[in-house]
């Protein structure tokens, strides 16, 4: 009888520390998803900055040129 109990008690202690561990393991993945997407999001407004940046830059180089073409 005495044995059963505690038998009983560490397979509800084994299945609680079963759960635990899987709810760990979820959190770390979600958190490792969440920071990698977070890393992809800055990576991309980054990319699209400079993009727009060197658009910026040929038109405004495009406008100097027209514009000393004309003066000459």
């Amino acid at each position: 009888m005495f044995l059963d109990s505690e038998l009983n008690e560490i397979r509800a202690a084994k299945a609680r520390l079963v759960a635990r561990c899987d709810l760990r393991r979820q959190l770390v993945l979600l958190e490792t998803h969440t920071a990698w997407a977070g890393f992809r999001r800055k990576l991309s407004l980054a990319s699209l900055g400079l993009g727009l940046g060197i658009q910026v830059s040929e038109l405004a180089l495009g406008y100097l040129n027209r514009r000393r073409s004309k003066n000459s």
